[in-house]
């Protein structure tokens, strides 16, 4: 039975001293204590409604009721934060001996609301004007020499965020966050999980010295936020007022559905190559902020579509009505775009695609954007060389090509991209020397023109879908190219047999130079100036070609034969119509046989007129004059019979 009475005494005593402790802590004191260090930290009231009680368990603390933070004075009435209550640790050995040292504090369901006025006050900015400066006996920032805070919890809270210089509002709900502050001179640790539109962020937080934290000032730090598979690590300098960063930026923004999510809108497919799959950017980074504005400055950053890889310099500004970007973007390799719909690579026999192309993005922000790329691939067409240069102003991209080395030439000139209305495309482009033979047959696999090309054109059309923009295609050019061949096509030897069946494998025409202009107008194109010279053939063409349609309706006067004195010669005009992928190849007999036919019919017509001419002059007496009609003849004897018969009739009388 004895240890039974120790246990029960022991208990006993435990209990006694538990009740002595209880009534030790001076729970309204200790409250008090509280509210005077959140207002030296922050500069606003903290007012503690309800009774304050305390508790031994899991740790010696006092508990109190509902808490509000006093807002800014042009915040309006509601509290800048509101708590259904306040956990308040103690030290339990300072209590023993007399001294109230608060190790621990926790939030219980607060509602943080952040505010930010037209004029760019913020109410979040709590730092004392002398918050840079060491309190008396203290370390800046209004707390006491040898502060500490084992930690500070903030369960199920929210955060509101209406931001009027910006128009814009977020809420950030189910938070729960630990901060822990040891030594004001060392590490503060921040890790907080909340919800923004629906998607789980986290936070984590390093920061040195913990004063400075608190205090606004700069510091270094490490900071890493997560969404999903997206996530943002920054390694550097930062600090509150003014607003800014510095240091090494390394960014995965791989999921976009997160980050989608966080921006409260679908992010937008992105091609292969391009950050399909995956998007990363590494590099140095500075952020400054300045009355809600931010200005993002990245040095010496690799950027990292998928496996595309980009050095990139650049300067991001939210100023103004839209963000403006700054940029010189350099490409390690070889670009690849996709073929776009109705290319190349899609069926060229299925008409142009009607999916409609989205120019919204370039509304988003203003830009001028330098670029270089040792090589580009679209589809199945290579180009070399690339550099220009995009400047994007209120929803209209201009590019400008200062180099696009292509199939052995050149090709410079801008093409211009505009979301307004319904959006249009502009281009105009010079070619200097291109290899016809492979561009064509990467671009649209026709291998039967081998030349060069020089030329011009200009073309403006809609943007709302390939369709739309190949029927309503406007504008205009000039082409000419050098020495070549034409195969499959053998004009010569049609015009020396009349026979069409100089089209196919094995026929060809070879020509000293081919140039035409052309006209385009509601996506016809119209070159009525075609002019061919070759080897013992020359020939002249003219016609429409229906872009939008995707036919053809041309004529082709080739002259074959020719003597030294450009007379003479054989003639017979071609056609060429239907369809892009099977066009028909006629001749035109009747045009051949018609100048015979004019001839025979013009001298059957003087035979006819002689022969009535004869027999007018024996028969009736009337002979024509030199230069007179046998009409007029006729006539005139008519009118001298008439008056002969009038001389004897009168006479008579």
């Amino acid at each position: 039975m004895r240890w039974i009475v120790r246990l029960v005494s022991g208990l006993v005593m435990l209990a006694l001293v538990a009740v002595g402790l209880m009534l030790l802590i001076p729970t309204e004191e200790i409250a008090r204590r509280a509210a005077v260090q959140v207002e030296a930290i922050t500069g606003r009231s903290l007012t503690i409604a309800g009774p304050v009680k305390a508790s031994l368990w899991p740790g010696i603390a006092v508990s109190t009721g509902t808490v509000r933070l006093a807002n800014a004075e042009w915040a309006g009435t509601e509290p800048m934060v509101e708590a259904a209550g306040l956990r308040i640790g103690l030290d339990t050995a300072a209590l023993i001996g007399g001294t109230i040292r608060i190790t621990g504090l926790e939030l219980d369901s607060p509602v943080i609301r952040l505010q930010r006025h037209r004029d760019g006050r913020a109410n979040w900015d709590l730092a004392r004007a002398d918050a840079g400066a060491p309190a008396a006996g203290g370390t800046g920032g209004g707390l006491p020499e040898g502060f500490s805070l084992a930690e500070a919890r903030l369960r199920n809270g929210s955060i509101r965020l209406e931001d009027a210089a910006r128009g814009i509002s977020h809420t950030l709900t189910g938070i729960e966050a630990t901060l822990r502050l040891p030594d004001l001179a060392q590490a503060a640790d921040l890790v907080l999980r909340a919800d923004l539109n629906g998607q789980p962020i986290t936070l984590d937080l390093s920061a040195t010295p913990a004063r400075a934290l608190l205090a606004g000032n700069a510091l270094r730090g490490r900071l890493a936020l997560v969404a999903g598979g997206a996530r943002m690590d920054f390694d550097g300098d930062f600090s509150a007022r003014p607003l800014r960063a510095e240091g090494a930026l390394h960014v995965n923004g791989s999921d976009r559905v997160a980050l989608g999510r966080l921006l409260g809108q679908a992010m937008p497919d992105l091609p292969a190559g391009f950050g399909a799959t995956s998007l990363k950017l590494d590099g140095r980074a500075r952020l400054l902020g300045q009355g809600g504005d931010l200005r993002l400055v990245l040095r010496d950053s690799l950027l990292v579509l998928d496996g595309t890889r980009l050095r990139l310099t650049a300067d991001l500004n939210t100023g103004g009505a839209r963000p403006q970007l700054d940029a010189s973007i350099t490409a390690e390799s070889r670009l690849t775009l996709p073929a776009g719909p109705g290319g190349p690579s899609g069926p060229a026999a299925a008409g142009w695609s009607t999916e409609r192309i989205d120019l919204s993005g370039l509304n988003a922000l203003n830009a001028d954007v330098s670029f270089a790329a040792p090589g580009l691939t679209a589809g199945a067409v290579r180009m070399d060389a690339l550099r220009g240069r995009i400047v994007l102003n209120d929803g209209r991209a201009v590019v400008t090509l200062d180099e696009l080395s292509a199939y052995e030439g050149r090709i410079t000139g801008t093409v211009v991209a505009n979301a307004r209305g319904r959006g249009s495309m502009r281009a105009d482009l010079v070619l200097d020397n291109l290899a016809l033979q492979p561009l064509l047959r990467d671009a649209a696999g026709y291998e039967r023109l081998i030349a060069t090309a020089n030329g011009r054109v200009s073309l403006l059309s809609s943007a709302a879908s390939v369709s739309e923009m190949m029927q309503q295609l406007q504008g205009d050019g000039q082409l000419s190219l050098g020495r070549g061949e034409l195969r499959g096509l053998d004009l010569l030897g049609m015009l020396r047999r009349l026979d069409t069946g100089y089209v196919g494998a094995g026929q060809s025409t070879i020509f000293d130079g081919i140039s035409s202009g052309f006209s385009i107008a509601q996506g016809v194109l119209r070159a009525d100036d075609l002019k061919l010279a070759a080897p013992y053939l020359r020939a002249e063409g003219k016609g429409v070609i229906g872009i939008g349609t995707r036919t053809l309706d041309y004529r082709i006067v080739p002259v074959a034969l020719q003597k030294e004195d450009g007379s003479g010669g054989v003639s017979v005009p071609l056609k060429i119509s239907g369809p892009w992928t099977t066009p028909r190849f006629q001749l035109d007999l009747e045009a051949l046989a018609r100048p015979k036919i004019e001839a025979e019919k013009a001298r059957a017509e003087e035979r006819i007129k002689a022969e009535i001419a004869r027999k007018a002059e024996q028969e009736l007496g009337i002979k024509a004059q030199e230069g007179e009609r046998l009409e007029d003849a006729a006539r005139r004897k008519l009118e001298d019979e008439l008056r002969r018969g009038l001389g004897r009739l009168l006479g008579g009388n």
